[in-house]
């Protein structure tokens, strides 16, 4: 006995359970010891604990990366009061497949707690998401010898807590996923509704990428084990490998649709389907072959150098003119880069922290706001351009003036409006008489310039009510609501007088110009506004047959040129 408790001594000194509100972090009062073929059992670990062959943990090493070998830990616990304290070892890891944990008393194993992913949930003596065991510690010392193995990345950050404060780590870490499950779910579903109506590939793979995180962190932090897949240890041994897959898979894709690698990037875009495939066979490969620890090393291998695969592809179309990358390199510094981190602290190449293990989720956190704020700025982007679509299909190009079917949508109300309180209204037709002859003798572009000056002049006879278009090569046609037929010839007249004393310029030269107008007013007998347009044309082909540059109506009246 005496041998035993200098062997725990010589380890460095006990934790004592004193004052009751202390955090202890285990794993930096652990000693160590490595057993490559997982052969030791407790009373050889013990044994050779004795004999003085485990190391202490100096380094204060919590994670041992890819490991195929089983580790033993020991610990002294003291309880220098007379009465038992209860204590929770917690481990803040999800991904132990076994933990076991034997408690010795003067050299003699009085308990014994197992936990880890070989076990259903229901099996579990503290029903936590995190593998953890209580026990009460008598008064004096106790050793507490652990042997931890898994196919996943080998972490143990171990904390011995009371009861309460494992509670309040519960609460807080609770309102924490409540926070990061419930952003990530509003912006899936704003994802899920863009996709669903605007059929673009970057939503769908956005909301298939942040499904594939948000279902893999479900499953590595142990929510999926307690309530979703308790029963299932398959399903627990291969739920993270697979979403982490799928993290990845729709993560590049996402980066091919946003960075427009089609546009940027052609060379790779043409090749993406093989970029797909040679994910995905690896992949299927290892899941095939059934070797956990190989495909979870490759899984976070691939994770780690996501942010340089990122960072690569942005540059390249940033340097190409992507204005979206302002947007999407911050973003992958954050996801990315915190993945990365994460990653390196699961291999043992960073010290482990709390933070920085988890920081994955805190990237994505960020990350997932900043892309939001991108795929907000892209929507404003094409409805900016839809309207502007809309308008340009309602503009004609040359003159700036509605087009016929821009007139005929704007007239239609004022229309209908007419014909039910049968009120007046009246329709001009302008025509720019021999306007091929100055195609002819001048050129498009004088022409051009004749169809926009008097596109202007037209323009500025307008009321605000009247509704003017381009109705088709040289024509024009004027909507005047409230309008007789007489108000509307002395319009006529008066544009036709102005257009005719306008000197038109093109490059220096001075363009006689003249025009014939038709001009028709509403009656009962019309019943659609096409029977006014065609009364109109009447009028206008009268007026052009009586020799041009004249008004004429419906009534046969025509104005003489007065020259």
């Amino acid at each position: 006995m005496f041998f035993a408790f200098f062997s725990f001594y010589s380890y460095g000194d006990p934790i004592s359970l004193y004052n009751n509100d202390s955090k202890v972090f285990v794993s930096n009062h652990i000693a160590l010891l490595s057993d490559p073929e997982g052969s030791l059992s407790l009373q050889s670990a013990l044994k050779t604990y004795n004999e003085g062959k485990f190391t202490f943990n100096t380094n204060q090493k919590v994670s041992f990366g890819f490991t195929r070998d089983v580790i033993w830990a020991s610990v002294l616990i003291k309880n220098p009061s007379s009465e038992p304290l209860k204590r929770v070892f917690y481990l803040d890891s999800a991904w132990l497949d076994r933990a076991e944990f034997h408690f010795i008393r003067q050299s003699e194993e009085t308990e014994s707690r197992i936990v880890g992913d070989t076990l259903e949930f229901k099996d579990r003596s503290l029903a936590t998401r995190m593998p953890a065991v209580m026990y009460e510690f008598k008064p004096g010392n106790t050793q507490v010898l652990m042997r931890f193995e898994s196919q996943d990345p080998l972490l143990i950050p171990i904390h011995l807590w009371s009861e309460e404060q494992v509670q309040e780590h519960l609460s807080s870490v609770n309102y924490f996923y409540g926070f990061l499950y419930g952003a990530f779910i509003i912006l899936l579903v704003y994802n899920i509704a863009l996709s669903v109506s605007l059929k673009d590939m970057r939503y769908i793979f956005y909301t298939l990428y942040l499904v594939s995180f948000l279902s893999l962190n479900i499953a590595y932090t142990g929510h999926g084990f307690k309530y979703i897949w308790p029963d299932s240890l398959l399903v627990q041994k291969w739920a993270m490998i697979f979403f982490l897959y799928c993290y990845i898979i729709f993560g590049i894709a996402f980066c091919i649709e946003f960075l427009k690698l089609n546009v940027f990037l052609p060379a790779l875009y043409r090749v993406k389907m093989g970029v797909y495939v040679f994910l995905l066979l690896p992949m299927i490969t290892l899941f095939m072959y059934g070797d956990q620890l190989l495909a979870v090393m490759v899984g976070v291998a691939l994770t780690s150098i996501l942010v340089i695969i990122f960072l690569g592809l942005g540059g390249i179309a940033y340097k190409r003119g992507h204005d979206m990358v302002k947007f999407f390199i911050p973003a992958a510094i954050m996801g990315a880069g915190g993945a990365a981190i994460s990653a390196g602290t699961t291999w043992g190449i960073i010290p482990y922290d709390g933070l920085l293990f988890h920081s994955i989720e805190v990237g994505m956190l960020f990350e997932m706001f900043i892309l939001a704020l991108a795929l907000a700025f892209t929507l404003k982007e094409v409805n900016k351009a839809r309207t502007i679509a809309e308008i340009n299909a309602q503009i004609d190009y040359l003159t700036q003036l509605y087009n016929r079917r821009a007139f005929t949508s704007a007239v239609q109300p004022q229309w209908h409006f007419a014909d039910r309180n049968q009120k007046p209204c009246s329709i001009i037709l302008v025509d720019i008489d021999w306007f091929k002859k100055i195609n002819d003798h001048f050129g498009h572009a004088a022409g051009d310039t004749v169809l926009k000056s008097i596109a202007s002049t037209l323009k500025h006879k307008m009321r605000k009510s009247d509704i003017l278009a381009r109705w088709g090569g040289e024509e024009f046609i004027i909507f005047l609501p409230n309008t007789e037929l007489s108000a509307a010839t002395n319009l006529a007249s008066s544009i036709r007088t102005t257009i005719q004393e306008t000197s038109f310029v093109h490059e220096g030269r001075s363009l006689a110009i003249t025009a014939s107008l038709g001009v028709a007013e509403y009656s009962k007998s019309m019943t659609n506004l096409e029977d006014l347009i065609k009364q109109a044309d009447v009028a206008l082909y009268k007026a052009k047959t009586a020799g041009r540059n004249r008004v004429c109506n419906v009534n046969d009246f025509v104005e003489a040129n007065s020259k």
